[in-house]
């Protein structure tokens, strides 16, 4: 996928519908590669689209990468040569299995994850994401208005190890959608400018329902929601 004078290398959409940027580097993770991932990543954010995964494989990845990514909510991936080279062999691929016999050895870090999973996250990055809003927001903050950095460093701070990217208080309000994500956990309203109101759990919200700036649905006196038939199908 081109960005500018650049090329993403892999581009998906996961089961929850965010975008999925992968890139792929031969040798191990530098620092000017996480700046790449920036700059990607700030290509493809929009108001409308404010959610976008990152993940960076290579052959490895420093202790010192490692926490940088995890720090700025940046998936990574370390495939060893000889992981790879062992994987075509199995597939019989005689032509891969001759490219990587000639390839100069890269040793894995030192720890180094199961190289079919992502890296072991934190305890608290087993609580689920909405757990970690209901403990901030259900009760506390009733009536501020935040920004969308100020809510995802309140539960960075509150939750440490929490991956930055699934933090996303968008997910969160009575009066805008995301489509593929179950519109059930409602705790702000939406302003413009990527503001939010905490108005807490089972508010009685009056008001249009919106998805890219279109009214797809609407409460009534705290009642519903209730979706246009066009969005609902």
């Amino acid at each position: 996928m081109p960005i500018g004078q650049r090329h993403i290398d892999l581009v998906f959409r996961d089961k929850f519908g965010q975008r999925l940027i992968v890139e792929l580097k031969n040798g191990p993770i530098l620092r000017a590669h996480i700046g790449q991932l920036f700059e990607y990543q700030g290509e493809l954010l929009t108001p409308d689209d404010p959610n976008v995964r990152v993940m960076l494989i290579g052959n490895r990845v420093p202790p010192n990468m490692r926490r940088s990514l995890e720090h700025h909510g940046f998936e990574w991936l370390e495939l060893t040569v000889e992981h790879l080279a062992g994987y075509v062999r199995k597939r019989g691929d005689s032509e891969f299995t001759e490219y990587f016999a000639k390839q100069p050895h890269v040793p894995a870090a030192s720890v180094s994850p199961h190289p079919s999973r992502i890296a072991t996250r934190p305890k608290s990055d087993r609580i689920k994401i909405i757990d970690k809003f209901y403990a901030l927001f259900v009760q506390k903050h009733l009536g501020q208005v935040f920004s969308r950095k100020e809510i995802i460093d309140m539960i960075l701070a509150a939750f440490p190890g929490t991956n930055r990217s699934s933090v996303l208080p968008s997910d969160y309000c009575y009066n805008i959608v995301n489509k593929g994500i179950k519109f059930e956990h409602h705790l702000f309203e939406y302003f413009d400018k990527s503001e939010y109101k905490v108005l807490g759990k089972d508010y009685a919200y009056i008001g249009p329902i919106l998805w890219k700036d279109r009214k797809v649905g609407e409460w009534k006196d705290g009642v519903g929601p209730v979706f246009t038939e066009e969005f609902a199908k």
